[in-house]
């Protein structure tokens, strides 16, 4: 096991922390327009650094302390730790520990810092490219470049208004905030503007997004009747004019606009060549989720290379994370990754994705497994739950390169095909659902569900689909869906055994950090949602 350090809980003043955004937006030293402009390169270099910042690692120090400071898939998994869906193994190896059992969530806590400084500092790469492009004057590739930094932007804003957006609970009260998200940080924001830059409402962010994804969609060549005028991309770490619908299709269904996600969704489709992915290429243990380039599902990746910072550490990364066929990462040390038993119960035998875990005795269905080598013990090593829906790199369970040389789907087809069938669900049809689950996940399937059971059905689907991408908790958010992780027999670790009881749970009501609002006057942060909710099982 290479250089896996334990972990106790965390917690420390915001103040010892990394700078707000407030010096992040106004860089003491950076190129001009004029300089950009007249050197081609330097803008390509900007635009190849927002795929590379999906992976930073080390935002919080660079020394990477923290082992769950990753990037943007590991932002995913503590989305997911955070829902009901995924379960953790106990272990002294958890560095996670703080989401899971919602401990540390204040806005002087590290934690928030880390999903806060990410974003942000993610933000300032995206409108560095805008700032640096005049759409009035550029080329047809700078005008490329500029709807991907759009695309870019639209999505850190989709995820931050929706990660930080007060709602009403029933453990906290802030009736001033409910429908608050977070300041919009333009490219053009003075350093004045943004010392007094409020939270703005959901409506207001909402019309900002759909604003950067018009523009996206023109200069992709989405208003062209010539598909030939469209931009071609030279891989799937760059967002394309199918992406751009399909956040433009995330953006409708979080404002409820539902005529219009599903208009978008099927754009998206209509965008890209893509296919559902089979039950061969999901189970695959050397490609399935590992490799981007080995399906045609995927629309938007996060591609690495064993040059990457993320794989040369050898465990902080995704892989290590949540890949439990390994002998290299931190899941095999202990704290796997784990599906919910309730959760896992309810999927039929004859739904493909039941494989995505290792069956627990008395199931029978055949799951693959990676095979044992020198040091992998072999399928014996996995306990029952634990996820084998993510494979090591290559199938190479003893070495993280190139075991942790792991793509992660930022947006796949099944997303929008499952945004039609929850649009379609609310007006009564459940057609769009049962074509996709039995052409595509399960033969058997039936479905006799109606009215607010059926939109139900349909987001029961979506969990199972995507369980481990992080994208779930944004239903469980929008939809005010509880969380129940107190039952008999529960695999969730002590102290994070919740029943909210029918109510969104707190914690999803993410702080805005204290060093936001020590730089900017304007920022009124959610309230501390830590250890609202009794373990109902102690």
């Amino acid at each position: 096991m290479k250089n896996i350090l334990k972990l106790g809980f965390v917690a420390i003043s915001a103040t010892a922390l990394l700078s707000s955004c407030i010096e992040e937006t106004f860089p003491t030293s950076t190129a001009t327009k004029e300089q950009v402009a007249a050197n081609p390169s330097a803008l390509s270099a900007m635009v190849n650094g927002m795929a590379a910042y999906v992976n930073n690692v080390g935002t919080m120090d660079s020394d990477v302390s923290n082992h769950w400071d990753y990037g943007y898939p590991s932002i995913g998994m503590i989305r997911d730790l955070m829902c009901e869906d995924m379960s953790t193994a106990a272990s002294g190896y958890e560095h996670y520990t703080a989401w899971i059992t919602n401990r540390g969530q204040s806005d002087s806590h590290l934690y928030p810092q880390f999903l806060w400084n990410y974003y942000t500092q993610f933000l300032y790469t995206a409108n560095s490219v805008i700032a640096a492009v005049d759409e009035n004057s550029a080329s047809k590739t700078q005008l490329q470049y500029l709807a991907m930094a759009y695309c870019y932007r639209a999505m850190i804003n989709l995820d931050m208004g929706r990660m930080f957006e007060f709602k009403r609970n029933s453990f906290t009260s802030a009736e001033e905030l409910v429908g608050k998200t977070i300041p919009i940080i333009r490219e053009n924001l003075t350093e004045q503007e943004a010392r007094n830059n409020p939270r703005v409402d959901k409506a207001a962010l909402l019309e900002f997004i759909h604003g950067d994804l018009v523009k996206a969609i023109r200069f992709f060549g989405g208003e062209s009747d010539d598909k030939a005028d469209r931009f071609s991309r030279m891989s799937m770490a760059e967002p394309d004019l199918s992406v751009a619908y399909g956040l433009q299709a995330r953006a409708y269904l979080w404002e409820g606009n539902y005529e219009q996600a599903k208009v978008a969704a099927q754009n998206a489709l209509d965008a890209g060549n893509y296919s559902p992915l089979t039950e061969a290429q999901w189970t695959d243990t050397s490609t399935g989720f590992n490799d981007a380039s080995s399906q045609k599902s995927w629309m938007w990746a996060s591609l690495l290379v064993k040059e990457d910072d993320a794989v040369k550490t050898s465990i902080v990364n995704f892989a290590s994370w949540i890949c439990s066929e390994t002998a290299f990462g931190y899941a095999s040390a202990g704290p796997f990754r784990l599906a919910d038993v309730r959760f896992y119960n309810r999927i039929p035998n004859s739904d493909f994705r039941k494989k995505s875990w290792k069956a627990p005795e008395g199931v029978s269905i055949n799951v693959p497994m990676v095979a044992a080598t020198a040091t992998y013990k072999g399928a014996e090593t996995v306990p029952e739950y634990g996820c084998v829906k993510f494979r090591p790199g290559s199938g190479n369970p003893d070495d993280s390169d190139p075991g942790a040389v792991c793509d992660y789907p930022l947006m796949r087809m099944e997303e929008m095909m499952f945004i039609i069938a929850e649009c379609d669900a609310r007006q009564g049809n459940s057609s769009s659902l049962v074509n996709f689950m039995k052409s595509y996940r399960n033969p058997d399937y039936v479905c006799t569900a109606s009215g607010d059971a059926l939109v139900s059905e349909v987001i029961f689907q979506k969990r199972v689909e995507f369980w481990g991408e992080g994208i779930i908790f944004f239903d469980y958010k929008r939809l005010d869906m509880p969380v129940n992780r107190a039952y008999a027999d529960t695999n969730h670790i002590p102290d994070s055994r919740f029943d909210t009881k029918g109510s969104l749970a707190p914690w999803m009501n993410m702080c805005i950090v204290r060093t936001e609002h020590n730089n900017n006057n304007a920022v009124v942060s959610n309230p501390d949602p830590s250890d609202l909710v009794p373990d109902e099982m102690e």
